[in-house]
């Protein structure tokens, strides 16, 4: 099943900024990491209603490892906050900043309580339900995760042509005295059944680079 133009374009468009951004936010300190098929994610009760025919996946996971030191200690008096303003600068920042804009141009919907501008971003607590630019929903949480499902509007809460869950997660490991910061994302089509992924090779080559954008821009929320 063919993806909505807008779709495929915003991948595309997002996914070309994020070439210059990936440069400017200098992510050689980003580790990608191995994302199995025995990944929770993959066993938890949203992949399967998502993804019900089992579909093929685009799957990633970036993480970043940070001295604790070098992170706000008012934070980290507080894992939970800490999460939350993770997650918040990932999308407040200037790695998601011009799919912000250009989903502010073409499909905010005033009528609705959505996140848009940076300070609610940054300060959002980031519960249960939470609606990030009309694209982004807060699914579930834990004490070291939040997970979010996007693809396509959250108005849709069906199947989708293209359907996604990003999990942030925030792990402190106080023995190496550092945090580890991770970006995980699956991608995949929710509707019918297809052998195909969901993206062609370049755009999944601009994905991987625009998540570690963001999780560049969660993390540089959080030093001191």
């Amino acid at each position: 099943m063919p993806l909505p133009w807008r779709v495929l374009a915003g991948t595309l468009a997002t996914g070309g900024v994020s070439i210059g951004a990936s440069f400017f936010y200098m992510t050689h300190d980003i580790q990608f990491v191995p994302l199995s098929s025995s990944d929770p994610i993959f066993l938890s009760i949203y992949h399967k209603k998502s993804n019900p025919n089992g579909n093929p996946t685009i799957r990633d996971l970036h993480v970043k490892r940070v001295p604790l030191s070098k992170i706000d200690p008012t934070l980290l008096e507080h894992p939970q906050k800490l999460l939350e303003r993770y997650c918040g600068g990932v999308w407040a920042g200037g790695g998601f900043t011009p799919q912000r804009l250009a989903l502010a141009w073409f499909d905010r919907d005033e009528s609705t309580s959505q996140l848009w501008s940076r300070s609610e971003l940054i300060q959002s607590e980031y519960t249960v339900g939470t609606d990030i630019v009309g694209n982004f929903e807060v699914i579930d949480r834990s004490k070291e995760s939040i997970l979010i499902r996007g693809g396509d509007r959250t108005s849709n809460q069906g199947l989708r042509p293209l359907d996604g869950l990003i999990e942030v997660t925030v792990h402190i490991e106080k023995e190496q005295d550092v945090a580890e910061f991770g970006f995980k994302s699956l991608f995949f089509q929710g509707v019918g059944t297809t052998d195909q992924l969901p993206m062609p090779g370049p755009a999944i080559w601009l994905h991987e680079q625009y998540a570690k954008a963001l999780l560049r821009s969660g993390v540089q929320h959080v030093l001191k």
